[in-house]
């Protein structure tokens, strides 16, 4: 190749990586985006004050688990459970959002509980929302995932197994001698749930609780599905109450939850076999 035609390719390229990315396509009704419900799942720690770069155990762990349902108007209602430093409390939400012309960026805004505000990404085509949240004073972040559309039963989830992977906390009163944070001894597990016909749920967890293993623990109970499709179960690991509240999400797929026992600081994703 020439110097010349070399010098004019080199220039051309220069000229295209130095342009600024062209803007998306603006929406008609960007808030319309957002015209269903979602399963919510967010993990946060919360300041027990406004102080100064506050350490960790300064901090209140609480885990979130829900559903929103946005309207297309910029307006929201649904509930969830916090369970917040190992005591599980339910929240009727509702709330405003607005999505910006980008089409992926907002906010939403609680107007019940403590006034939750988070800064928003729509990701998959309005599959997913990733959100930060605003507040002073909290450190949260999670995710919302549409839900199954259709209405739920027990069928649902029946003849259905799932594995998961995920990590929490308990309150050291409900685990002496083993490590703690803040207060709390961490630990992370993963295994398999499956769902029978009967109503019944069998499966095995494996734990490091810790830094502890304990592999091939036990887990057996029951389990209901409500039309909205929310759930629970009642179940025991290795004998002792694990039991969770549940949201269904599309196509049954995956499963998000959250522990019910006092004590614990727990959440996390069930994905189907």
């Amino acid at each position: 190749m020439k110097p010349s035609m070399i010098c004019t390719v080199v220039g051309v390229v220069l000229l295209f990586a130095g342009l600024p990315p062209q803007a998306k396509s603006s929406c008609t009704n960007p808030n319309n985006i957002l015209n269903a419900t979602y399963g919510w799942e967010g993990h946060a720690l919360e300041a027990a004050g406004n102080t100064k770069a506050p350490k960790i155990g300064d901090f209140v762990p609480l885990v979130q688990v829900g559903h929103l349902t946005f309207d297309g108007n910029g307006n929201f209602s649904g509930g969830h459970d916090t369970n917040h430093g190992g005591v599980l409390i339910p929240h009727v939400d509702s709330g405003t959002y607005s999505v910006n012309s980008d089409c992926t960026t907002g906010t939403i805004s609680f107007a019940t509980g403590v006034g939750i505000r988070m800064s928003i990404v729509i990701t998959s085509g309005g599959q997913e929302i990733k959100y930060v949240a605003a507040n002073t004073g909290f450190v949260n972040s999670g995710t919302l995932r549409l839900m199954a559309a259709a209405s739920c039963s027990a069928s649902t989830l029946s003849g259905n197994s799932y594995g998961y992977a995920s990590h929490g906390l308990v309150a050291a009163g409900n685990a002496n001698g083993f490590p703690r944070i803040g207060g709390f001894v961490p630990f992370a597990d993963a295994g398999q749930i499956s769902f029978g016909a009967d109503g019944s749920i069998s499966g095995v967890d494996n734990a490091s609780f810790g830094g502890v293993l304990m592999p091939g623990l036990p887990v057996s109970g029951t389990y209901s599905v409500n039309s909205d499709c929310t759930g629970t179960t009642t179940m025991t690991i290795a004998g002792v109450d694990n039991s969770w509240h549940f949201v269904i999400l599309q196509g049954a797929d995956q499963i998000i939850f959250v522990a019910t026992p006092n004590g614990y600081v727990w959440a996390g994703t069930l994905t189907k076999d």
